[in-house]
């Protein structure tokens, strides 16, 4: 009878073959030589992986497209390859994909709230799926816009003038210019202050010869036997052949307009006694006395003596009525404590200052022969307009190639307003971008002045006034509020295609 060893011996050596039949069906084989499971895990997982970098690279490969890229409407696309701009739209009862010529074309047809440009591939875009449609947009209108927050920021304006070559013509310029270049319309080497002027003449048939100060306006200079003595006492070099400088009447139109220019009349015979109750000698109590105290000019009149400007008393000086007093140009030195002063005498707007010119006609190189007038603030209740001048040796700021009379700050620009008098709030509005071009956003019967309805019936001006504002809003700035430009400014910069929806759905050479 088999013990209880023997049993368990043989239970085990039957569970060893049962084993060994399963693991590795051989006549030599046995548990110990059994394959191990993870020899066959390894392989498994190589391969796994070898898989999912073949389906991966596939996926970077493939053409894409965002979702919902080719809704109607919706979306500025982009070529990946070429930059091309698209849009969808329904033409014929058809969806089809719109080339267009500018991005200000593709924003204006496409939906406000989300036209930010996406970019699809080529491969999307040729593969048929969407029918190619006309190219369409509007030619020459801007590829650039500037942000909303550039549109509505503060710029300074100049409208500048130079002799062109030879000195025949007149080369003009205007400058649109953001924080960044405000420095070029400043500096004491260029910028008028104090008495500095700037000598010009006009184009009308009189030739009317002009002084214009360091704030911009304008004084036409009495034409008159006593001419030649009037330019001297304005500083006017006429030994040395001083010419005034030729301007145009659109450049005179952005001046401030100021009283004519010339000799003050004086009250009285020049000469005489003048009974003053001031404490001044025989020779000073006499009427047309030009006086000078350490920080004021006086003029003895009869029975006062009345404070003047010093660009008053450079005139006096210099007027042929008073060459009697034999002052020479000079005026008469007096202590503070001998003169009674009363009324102040002369035009209070006439310029403050001793007078000094400081341009030159002519086109000599280093000549400081080009003159602007630079537009600092519109006052938006009555449109009245805060200026400085300037006058250099070039232009502020050098024009970029292909443009011959426009500078704006690279990459900015401005939503503006054009107006006229007094009302700020009417009139077209514009877009100029760093281009240089002004495109109207609006036209000229959507001003105030078309109220009368000639030639258009309400119907059609309410729809132009729509299509405006649509046009601003999608472009973007329909929460920017236009600044105010005088029209004379504006007509400075060239302008641009009419941007509109219509016209950006026009297809191209149509």
């Amino acid at each position: 009878m088999a013990s209880r060893r023997d049993e368990l011996n043989a239970y085990t050596f039957a569970k060893r073959r049962t084993l060994a039949s399963f693991l590795q069906p051989s006549p030599s084989g046995s548990e110990e030589g059994a394959p191990k499971p993870l020899r066959a895990v390894l392989p498994g997982v190589i391969v796994g992986i070898v898989v999912l970098a073949v389906f991966g690279a596939w996926g970077m490969f493939k053409p894409t497209a965002p979702p919902k890229w080719d809704e109607l409407h919706k979306n500025v696309i982009v070529a990946s390859k070429s930059t091309t701009r698209y849009v969808v739209l329904k033409t014929d009862g058809k969806k089809q994909l719109h080339p267009v010529l500018n991005m200000a074309s593709a924003k204006l047809l496409v939906d406000p709230s989300d036209n930010a440009p996406v970019t699809v591939s080529e491969d999307v875009l040729d593969s048929g799926k969407i029918p190619h449609g006309a190219t369409i947009g509007i030619p020459y209108a801007p590829d650039r816009l500037p942000p909303d927050s550039e549109a509505e920021s503060a710029k300074r304006w100049a409208v500048c003038e130079r002799p062109g070559e030879g000195g025949r013509a007149i080369q003009k310029a205007a400058f649109v210019l953001a924080k960044r270049d405000l420095a070029k319309t400043e500096g004491r080497e260029s910028k008028l202050s104090g008495g500095d002027l700037m000598y010009v003449v006009g184009p009308d048939k009189a030739r009317t010869e002009y002084v214009v100060d360091a704030h911009g306006t304008a004084y036409p200079i009495e034409q008159g036997p006593d001419k030649e003595q009037l330019l001297r006492a304005l500083g006017i070099d006429l030994p040395a052949g001083q010419k005034p400088e030729r301007v145009s009447r659109d450049w005179l139109d952005t001046l401030n307009k100021g009283t004519q220019i010339s000799f003050p009349k004086l009250n009285g015979n020049p000469g005489a006694a003048a009974r003053t109750s001031s404490t001044l000698d025989g020779t000073a109590n006499r009427v047309g006395m030009v006086l000078k105290t350490p920080d004021q000019y006086y003029v003895v009149l009869p029975d006062t003596v009345a404070p003047i400007t010093d660009f008053t008393a450079h005139l006096l000086l210099g007027s042929p009525e008073l060459d009697p007093l034999h002052q020479n140009g000079e005026p008469l030195k007096v202590g503070p404590g001998a003169i009674v002063a009363g009324k102040s005498f002369g035009p209070a707007n006439w310029p403050k200052y001793e007078p000094k010119t400081v341009n030159e006609a002519t086109t000599a190189a280093g000549s400081r022969n080009t003159v602007c007038n630079v537009l600092d603030k519109v006052d938006p209740d009555n449109g009245g307009t805060t200026l400085s001048t300037w006058a250099g040796k070039n232009f502020p700021a050098p024009l970029p190639v292909g443009s011959s009379s426009a500078y704006v700050t690279a990459g900015s620009g401005q939503l503006y307003r054009q107006f006229t008098g007094t009302e700020t709030s009417v009139g077209p509005v514009f877009l100029v971008t760093d281009t240089g071009l002004r495109y109207a956003m609006q036209s000229n019967s959507d001003s105030g002045g078309d109220d009368a309805g000639i030639g258009t019936t309400a119907k059609e001006r309410e729809a132009r006034r729509n299509e405006a504002k649509q046009a601003v809003t999608r472009l973007g700035y329909d929460k920017v509020d236009p600044a105010p430009i005088p029209l004379a400014w504006s007509q400075f910069l060239p302008t641009g295609p009419r941007l509109s929806t219509t016209a950006a759905s026009q297809p191209q050479g149509s």
